[in-house]
């Protein structure tokens, strides 16, 4: 048996070329053999690094928690652990152990982004706001906490902060994802001065860099979502369909159709009813099961036992209690319909659709880094291609089970389209659930953050009028850009 130093470097490396497998597999075994020792905290804490990598949620949180035990005043594991419970929607242990961390080492810019983002997401501004300009004063160079404040207070960039951040563009060695952050800001701040020529070129440049800062793994990706998928979601093949299953009686509603289509209003809309239903929010579970299968099988054979254990995986990992149902918002899953009805026979849809074309803007001005296929027109336009056949497939094959809301009409009529939809999900309305906007649990990660938390107000006509001229050459080839 190795010695425990030895045990705690191999591993290290190990860790740091992400064999993850490996290592647990020498850590386990040590902790195995090992009698009447003083375990040291790192073997606990590679523990805890490689049950992250294998996204062994309630692992990880088990050696963090090891780790404490240890030593309760460590700044690392407290704020590793915030992060544990920032995942699982833990909101009020999360900012414990973040601010635990932060009163040992208010220095420590890390857990000081961490308390920026989870206030930003839970409607704090002004304390949001506080610890971005904290993590300012500590790291004045990293340009993405710039961009976050601006999406808070829209007078934070200045021109001096303008003429600041064109002399970083200057640096050679400025990571190409940094630089996609600076040509948002430049955008925003020409939109603001009506500069709607300088606009649209600092938006391709931050689109561009923002693609080629990953572009590697963006175009793996967007040619999953452009070229693959839509050849593929009606032709999976599928093994092992039990008749029962614990999955099965479960009611959940997933909303699906493309980023800024209004769905943030829609899942905030149906968890603020007395049923309290709960949200997983962007959970991506059909997703990352489907793409890994298509890494290992490219004909989509489907074993839905296996899809089945690792949703039940994954929803103790994470923590979740679900009793009738729950809200799924990975919008992507309008590729899954099959599958999830195998899965949930019970399921519901709610697809959010808006003017296409102001869609189209609505995503291309907005930095969406994790969504490959939305940082050039031509791929979001033929992503939108795509989506459009097949939701148009799936609302004939399941005309019960999808519910579409437009959001002009939504944001016109609010009552009238809710009652429709609590109707459409056998959920109880109430004239409160108008007024989400005034809980004070509510949790939003997505780009509708900021403007979620006012009331609904009337569709907006006039926003992206000044854009459509970029869709000229699209005309003819895509006559459903008149689509709504």
């Amino acid at each position: 048996m190795d010695n425990q130093s030895g045990v705690i470097k191999k591993t290290s490396l190990l860790i740091e070329e992400k064999k993850y497998i490996q290592a647990k597999e020498i850590l386990l075994d040590f902790l195995q053999n090992s009698k009447n020792i003083k375990i040291d905290i790192k073997i606990f804490y590679n523990l805890y690094l490689v049950s992250s990598g294998l996204n062994e949620l309630k692992n990880a949180k088990k050696y963090l928690e090891k780790c404490l035990k240890i030593n309760d005043k460590n700044h690392i594991i407290l704020n590793n652990l915030g992060n544990i419970f920032f995942r699982e929607g833990n909101i009020l242990k999360a900012e414990n152990f973040y601010n635990k961390s932060f009163q040992l080492k208010n220095d420590y810019l890390i857990v000081i982004i961490n308390l920026a983002i989870l206030n930003q997401n839970i409607g704090k501004l002004d304390e949001a706001k506080k610890f971005y300009l904290r993590a300012i004063e500590l790291a004045p160079n990293q340009i993405s906490l710039y961009y976050n404040i601006s999406k808070i207070d829209k007078n934070f960039i200045d021109e001096n902060k303008i003429k600041f951040l064109l002399n970083i563009l200057k640096n050679e060695k400025l990571d190409m994802g940094e630089k996609a952050y600076v040509y948002f800001i430049l955008a925003d701040y020409e939109k603001k001065n009506k500069q709607f020529i300088k606009e649209i070129e600092f938006l391709k440049k931050g689109n561009d860099f923002l693609f080629n800062s990953k572009k590697k793994i963006n175009s793996t990706t967007l040619d999953y979502w452009i070229n693959i998928l839509p050849k593929k979601y009606n032709k999976f093949v599928f093994s092992k369909d039990e008749k029962k299953s614990e999955l099965k009686d479960l009611k959940p509603i997933f909303i699906i159709g493309l980023p800024r289509s209004g769905s943030t209003v829609i899942e905030v809309l149906l968890s603020t009813g007395s049923e309290k239903i709960n949200s997983f929010g962007e959970v991506n579970i059909f997703n990352g099961i489907i793409a890994n299968i298509f890494s290992n099988d490219k004909d989509f054979k489907i074993n839905l036992n296996i899809v089945r254990n690792k949703i039940l995986n994954l929803l103790d990992e994470k923590n979740y209690k679900i009793k009738k149902g729950f809200i799924d918002k990975s919008l992507e899953n309008f590729f899954y319909m099959d599958v999830i009805i195998k899965i949930f026979p019970k399921a519901k849809f709610i697809n959010t659709f808006r003017n296409i074309e102001d869609n189209i803007f609505a995503i291309y001005n907005v930095l969406l880094n994790k969504l490959s296929w939305t940082h050039s027109l031509d791929s979001i336009i033929k992503y939108i291609d795509n989506y459009l056949k097949i939701i148009t497939y799936f609302q004939k094959k399941y005309p019960k089970k999808i519910l579409r809301i437009n959001l002009e009409e939504l944001t016109n009529n609010p009552k009238k389209v809710s009652q429709e939809l609590y109707n459409f999900c056998d959920l109880k309305w109430s004239d409160e659930i108008l007024n989400f906007n005034q809980r004070k649990d509510l949790l939003i990660s997505t780009a509708s953050n900021i403007q979620i938390r006012e009331k609904i107000e009337k569709y907006n006509y006039e926003k992206y009028r000044s854009y459509k001229s970029l869709l000229k050459k699209y005309l003819k080839t895509h006559q459903w850009l008149n689509y709504k």
